[in-house]
C-alpha cells in the first residue's frame, strides 16, 4: 500500500492565496511605468507604445526606448534574480538569514575586476566585463563550497556560513588594498557601490538569457528543495539527494548572483529581504514562493532606481545605496526575531 507523505508547513498551490499574487504583479507594472515615466519631458502613451514597437519619432520616445526602457528592464531582472537567488541559499543552508552574499560572490567579483583594471593580473584585461566578474564570481563561490564541506560529500549549513564570513572578509581587504595602490582602479567605485548608470540594451542582452535559465532550472528543483526542507533523512528516502541537491542549487545561485553583479555591481539585501516578505504570501512552497520573489525583487529594485534618481535629482544616487538604506533596519528587525525565537 503506498505511503502518502504529507509536506508539513507547505500548502499545497489550491490553498495559495491569489489575490495578494495578482496585486504584486499589478503593483510591479504600476512601479515600472512610473520609473520609466520619471523624467522632465512630458511622456504620453504614444511616446510608451513608439518606443514598445521601435518606432520612436518623438524626443521623449526616444528617451523612452534607448535609456529608460532598457534600464528598468535590467533593475527588475536584477532584482528578480538576486531574489530568487536569496530565496535558494535560505533553502539549502536552512539559515533564514542567508542570501548570496553569504559565498561571497559579490565580493569575489568585486575584487577580480579591480585585479583586472589595475593590471595584476594581465590575462584579464583583454577579457569582458561581465566574464571577468563572473569568473571572480564562480571562483569564490566555489571555495566557500569546498570549504563548506564540498571536498568530503556533504555540505554543512554552519560551516558554509563561516567560510563565506571569512572568503568574503580576506576579499573586501584585498580589494580595498587594491584600490589604495592602484589610482586607474578608482573608476570602480561606482560600480562598487552598485549602480544602473550607463545601463543600455547590450546590458540587457548580457544578462536576461542567464537568469532565465538559472531561474527555469531553479523552478524545476522546487519540489525537491520542499523535501529537503523536511530534513536530510526524510528527503534521502524520499529518492532525493540533500548534497546533489545542494550542489547544483549553489551553482544556479552562483550564476543568478554573479550574473546580476556583472552587470549593477554588488547590490546588497535585496537576496535577504524579499523571501521573509514573499514567505507571508506563500509559505514555504518553493514552487511558489520563487516566483513571488521574483516579482517581489523586481518591484524592489524597479523603486530604488525610481528613488536614487529622485533623492538628489538632476545626480543619482547609487542603487547599491538606497536598497541598503531600505534592507538594513529590515535586517536588524529580522536578526532580532530570530533571536527571539
Amino acid at each position: 500500500m503506498a505511503t502518502q507523505v504529507s509536506l508539513s508547513g507547505i500548502p499545497s498551490v489550491r490553498q495559495r492565496v491569489v489575490l495578494p499574487v495578482c496585486l504584486l504583479v499589478l503593483l510591479a507594472a504600476g512601479v515600472i511605468l512610473a520609473s520609466i515615466g520619471a523624467s522632465t519631458f512630458t511622456l504620453t502613451l504614444s511616446d510608451f507604445w513608439q518606443a514598445i514597437s521601435g518606432q520612436a519619432s518623438t524626443l521623449a520616445a526616444q528617451l523612452v526606448s534607448t535609456i529608460r526602457l532598457p534600464r528598468v528592464m535590467v533593475a527588475a531582472v536584477a532584482g528578480a534574480a538576486l531574489a530568487m537567488a536569496g530565496a535558494l541559499m535560505q533553502g539549502i543552508t536552512r539559515n533564514p538569514l542567508a542570501s548570496p552574499a553569504l559565498f561571497g560572490i559579490n565580493a569575489g567579483a568585486a575584487c577580480l575586476l579591480v585585479m583586472a583594471q589595475s593590471g595584476f593580473l594581465p590575462i584579464l584585461t583583454s577579457l569582458p566585463l561581465i566574464v571577468v566578474t563572473a569568473i571572480g564570481a564562480a571562483l569564490s563561490g566555489a571555495l566557500v563550497l569546498m570549504l563548506g564541506g564540498g571536498l568530503a560529500g556533504r555540505i554543512h549549513p554552519v560551516r558554509v556560513v563561516l567560510a563565506g564570513v571569512a572568503v568574503t572578509a580576506l576579499l573586501v581587504a584585498l580589494t580595498r588594498t587594491l584600490l589604495i595602490l592602484d589610482e586607474q582602479s578608482q573608476s570602480v567605485l561606482d560600480w562598487l557601490s552598485g549602480s544602473l548608470t550607463d545601463i543600455g540594451w547590450k546590458q540587457w542582452h548580457q544578462l536576461w538569457p542567464w537568469v532565465l535559465i538559472a531561474a527555469v532550472l531553479s523552478w524545476l528543483l522546487a519540489q525537491k528543495m520542499n523535501l529537503l526542507a523536511l530534513g536530510e533523512e526524510m528527503a534521502s528516502g524520499l529518492g532525493v539527494s540533500p548534497v546533489r541537491l545542494r550542489l547544483q542549487v549553489s551553482c544556479l545561485v552562483i550564476i543568478l548572483a554573479a550574473a546580476t553583479v556583472a552587470i549593477t555591481g554588488p547590490i546588497a539585501f535585496v537576496g535577504l529581504l524579499v523571501p521573509h516578505l514573499a514567505r507571508r504570501f506563500t509559505g514555504a512552497d518553493h514552487r511558489i514562493l520563487l516566483p513571488v520573489c521574483a516579482v517581489m525583487g523586481a518591484t524592489l529594485m524597479v523603486w530604488a532606481d525610481y528613488i536614487s534618481r529622485l533623492l538628489v535629482f538632476p545626480s543619482e544616487t547609487p542603487i547599491g545605496l538606497v536598497t541598503a538604506l531600505i534592507g538594513a533596519p529590515c535586517f536588524l528587525w529580522l536578526a532580532s526575531q530570530e533571536v527571539k525565537h
